[in-house]
């Protein structure tokens, strides 16, 4: 069995959210099968024989974060001839972004609906895809992949599809990466003290609920020492509206902005901190919370959506549109030291059900049976 995966979600040398999953994915699945063929843009991160990698779209590289807008096209025009070249039996697409019509069986991951539920925080050309390609596209798939309960559910109910036709596979974590080892080295770097700040990472999109979290931090301000610090990529207009209401909120001298965090640093950003608060509206997984929780951690997050799926006993959970549960929860947290302590240790245990290499497993189980079909 040939397997041919389009992973050109993987189009940089700093991946996020996709990118992470899609190489994650694919490392483990070379483990497990030596036949496959990957097409992507860079392959700086894939630990597979290079004679399975085919690099594309390589002249357009320079659109950046921009490529995506090809895809749907590269995909439609160009991929079902590559495929019949390689003379592969089965195509899995690690993003829901595939064939229409493939000659072969087609196996997606879908990792939220987030087009369609907070149509803002995607492109005019991916909301087009999700409305008019992503009803074919999994309607002719054999096998769906969904990354939550709760993800699942949203394909259901958006696309009327069957649900035996969707197979829950969660997402996992780099266990020789995200571990609870403090660098201080990193957190000097940024002038950061160890269990002295909250910590979010992710974009500043809406969605996220950013702003919320400073509000409610603002509430609690007075009665701990903590510094708040919001870690991650963050457009011109979202950097304004979170400066302005750090502004507001009388946090100017309490709050550190960091943009993207490279991801060397990311485990001792995480394990330096007294707490990581991730309160997003939307989620299709929540990899952060996973990530925070194996570097010991604990964790308050929504408790809406997948994330206390992710989460589940192991966080602290609140309401993302309520400032007042957000600040009593920060509250609650940060001034009690047997919770902070039993919260960790409920996290580290928490993580350990979440493994890449499971997750692979399945997959390739899956692609085998519509293979074997």
């Amino acid at each position: 069995m040939r397997i041919g995966i389009d992973a050109t979600t993987i189009y940089t040398a700093r991946p996020t959210g996709l990118g992470i999953y899609s190489i994650n994915i694919i490392n483990e699945l070379a483990k497990l099968h030596d036949d496959l063929i990957v097409w992507t843009v860079d392959d700086s991160s894939l630990q597979l024989d290079p004679v399975r990698i085919r690099k594309v779209m390589r002249p357009f590289h320079f659109l950046g974060n921009h490529l995506f807008q090809l895809r749907p096209f590269w995909v439609e025009y160009v991929l079902p001839k590559l495929m019949a070249r390689e003379k592969v039996d089965v195509l899995y697409t690690t993003i829901p972004n595939g064939l229409m019509r493939s000659p072969v069986p087609h196996v997606v991951t879908v990792h939220d609906l987030i087009p369609l539920t907070f149509p803002a925080d995607a492109p005019r050309s991916v909301r087009w895809n999700f409305r008019h390609r992503l009803p074919a596209i999994l309607g002719n798939a054999q096998k769906i992949i969904a990354v939550s309960r709760h993800t699942k559910q949203d394909v259901i109910e958006h696309y009327r599809l069957p649900p035996d036709k969707i197979h829950v596979v969660g997402e996992g974590y780099a266990l020789d990466h995200f571990r609870p080892d403090v660098d201080l080295a990193v957190l000097v770097k940024y002038g950061l003290q160890p269990k002295k700040y909250v910590l979010y990472v992710g974009n500043s999109s809406a969605r996220k609920n950013v702003l919320h979290l400073i509000k409610a931090f603002g509430r609690v301000k007075d009665l701990v020492p903590h510094r708040l610090v919001l870690a991650g990529s963050k457009y011109p207009h979202e950097r304004r509206a979170l400066v302005d209401e750090i502004s507001r909120t009388g946090l100017a001298d309490r709050v550190l902005l960091l943009d993207y965090v490279p991801y060397s640093e990311l485990p001792a950003l995480y394990a330096g901190a007294d707490l990581f608060a991730f309160l997003s509206l939307y989620e299709g997984f929540g990899l952060p919370v996973l990530e925070a929780m194996a570097c010991g951690t604990p964790v308050l997050t929504s408790s809406t959506t997948s994330l206390p799926e992710v989460a589940a006993d192991a966080g602290l959970l609140a309401d993302p549109l309520s400032i007042e549960d957000i600040a009593g929860k920060l509250q609650s947290v940060l001034l009690d030291p047997k919770k902070k302590e039993q919260a960790a240790a409920a996290g580290l245990a928490r993580c350990r059900l979440f493994r890449w290499s499971s997750a692979a497993r399945e997959i390739y189980g899956i692609l085998q049976g519509v293979a074997g079909a």
